[in-house]
This record gives structure tokens, sequence and C-alpha cells, in this order.
């Protein structure tokens, strides 16, 4: 369980996102214990990005480490969590989040605990975050949970985000039992880095199934949070002038990482047959990936079970898509 002196890597992937500054400032400035936090980013930029995009624009914090790259030379969102994690330093706990985030006051304490009332030391809190828009007008109203949605065209099973409880007067007594892992919010024990690394050669579609299935196997439990903690920049919801852009609209060769990366995750979850012929898998599209596989706690089939879904199948049960998951243990 988190003491009193808990530290948090806070790990960051940001691809040319002028938003990025703002996010580190609001993180610090509304922590009650800053000192406590450890940033890792891996900053994506190209030299005709504004300066204020960049480090000139940082908040001063003494635990800020930075891993540079040019947005060239990137390979996705996945291999740029992955140069984050490289600045894990032994921390406590893991925080995940993307570089265009706002929190609450004393987000970092109220994390902590909220993590505590799981009552679960293999706790990891993911979820959708609720919006605000720029520059801090935060969405307060409900309090969302995860579900299973749909299988795309790909066979990659998508979740959605479902605002579940109207507040205050729904207010959620504790961290609500999940199978979903979102990428923009995940956070549990430091430990995650070493036994459930993330795969620098998954590109972006996938992930979140991906990271479910291998937490969960490697004898994690999910939860959505039951208090609202952080909140996301949507672009549907972004102010006129946002800047900012995507890697896939940068490289035009995005579809060849995003292939290989549809083989591994249609690889690790064994429905390498639903994946359409235009993927083209080959060998070396997996030569690495008993690095970046499952667990050995609990099983694939038992992860279907217990979920309700089921990959080479493609079902999805009524209770998965409306995100009512049983405790593990019931």
């Amino acid at each position: 369980m988190p003491d009193s002196k808990s530290t948090i890597f806070i790990q960051i992937a940001a691809y040319r996102d002028p938003d990025l500054p703002a996010t580190l400032i609001d993180l610090i400035h509304q922590a009650a214990h800053p000192e406590r936090l450890h940033i890792g980013i891996c900053l994506q930029l190209e030299d005709c990005d504004p300066t204020e995009w960049g480090e000139t624009s940082f908040p001063k914090h003494p635990y800020l480490s930075i891993i540079r790259s040019r947005a060239a030379d990137s390979q996705g969102a996945c291999w740029a969590r992955h140069q984050a994690q490289k600045l894990f330093q032994g921390e406590a706990f893991l925080l995940q989040i993307d570089s265009h985030m706002r929190a609450i006051p004393n987000w970092d304490v109220l994390l902590l605990q909220t993590w505590a009332e799981c009552r679960d030391p293999s706790a990891v809190l993911s979820v959708y975050p609720n919006g605000f828009r720029l520059p801090r007008q935060l969405q307060l109203d409900s309090l969302p949970v995860m579900g299973a949605q749909r299988f795309d065209d790909y066979g990659i099973l998508k979740f959605q985000g479902i605002s579940r409880y109207r507040l205050p007067e729904q207010q959620p007594h504790k961290p609500i039992v999940s199978a979903c892992v979102a990428g923009g919010f995940l956070f549990g024990p430091g430990e995650i880095v070493a036994r459930v690394p993330y795969d620098p050669k998954l590109y972006f579609y996938g992930e979140e199934i991906s990271m479910s299935v291998r937490l969960w196997t490697h004898g994690f439990n999910i939860y959505c949070p039951h208090q609202l903690l952080v909140f996301h920049l949507y672009k549907s919801l972004a102010a006129n002038g946002d800047r900012s852009t995507t890697h896939w609209a940068d490289h035009s060769d995005w579809f060849q990482l995003n292939r290989r990366s549809l083989v591994r995750v249609h690889t690790l979850l064994g429905s390498m047959n639903q994946a359409p012929a235009s993927l083209k898998p080959s060998t070396d599209d997996v030569d690495d990936l008993n690095n970046y596989g499952l667990g050995c706690q609990r099983s694939l089939e038992a992860f279907q079970d217990w979920a309700g879904v089921n990959f080479v199948r493609q079902t999805i049960s009524e209770e998965a898509m409306a995100g009512h998951f049983k405790s593990v243990e019931s």
C-alpha cells in the first residue's frame, strides 16, 4: 500500500504537441506533493516547430527528464511510450498519461487514495478520462467507465467510454472493476515497467486490448477510478487554432508500422486467422514478441471467459459491452 512518501513516475509520449507545457505546469501546480513526481518525457519535435512547444516553456522541476527525438524518426505512440519508460528509476508507482491533460487539485494524493481503496496490491487504474476545453474547462458532470465496443475491420477489439454515473448524486463508493485499459491514463505499481513493458513495435491500434490482456495475465487487476482525477483534451473539443498534428498525418508510410503492429496483436491474442489477408504476416513481425507477451499467472482463455469476449469468434457479451465486469474473486 502507498505511504506518505510514495513517488510517482509520470510517463508521457509527446508528439509535436503545443499543449505539453501547459499539461506539465498544471500537473505540478495542482499536485499536493510535486517533489514526489518524477516525470519522463519522450519529446518528438521538428526544427520548424515553435520553441514554445518545447523545453523553454517547461516548468522548472528537479525530477523532469527528457528523451529527445526528431518527429521524422518517430515510430509511433507505443514506440514513444517505450522510450519514456527508459527514464523509470524504480519509483513506487507508474502513471502513464497523454501530453494534453489537466488534473484536479491534490490529484496525486487522491490518485494514491483511489488506488488504495481497491484494496488490491495488484490494482491498475485506467479509464478514458472526461474531456476539458482549453484552457481549463473541466467536464465534471459524470463519471466514466469502459466497456467493449466492437471488432473493427482489422479484427481488433475496440473499447468505448461510458458515462455511467451522474455526479454528484451517483458518486460510487469504491473503484469499479474493469477489463479495459486506456492508453491515455494508466496508473499502478511501478513494477509494471519491468513485468509488462511497452512493446515498441506496436503502433497505435491494438495498444489498449493488448495491454489489457497482458496486464491481466500477469496478475494485475483493472479498475476504473470512482472519482474524477484527470481530464483529456479530445480533438473534437479543442479550441480553434489548435496546431497539433498526428504521427500518421506526418508519415506517409505509417501503414507499414501499423501492419506490423496488427500482426503482433493478433499473434498475441491467438486470432491471426481473423486478420485481413492484406496484413501479410511474416516471422520478422513477431521475432521478439516473447519480450512483450502474455503472463503466466492467468491464461488468455481465462481472460476471455471472465471478460465476456472471444478474439477468434469475435463475440462480445452484453455485460462486456455495458462495462459490467465481476470481481475476479467472485
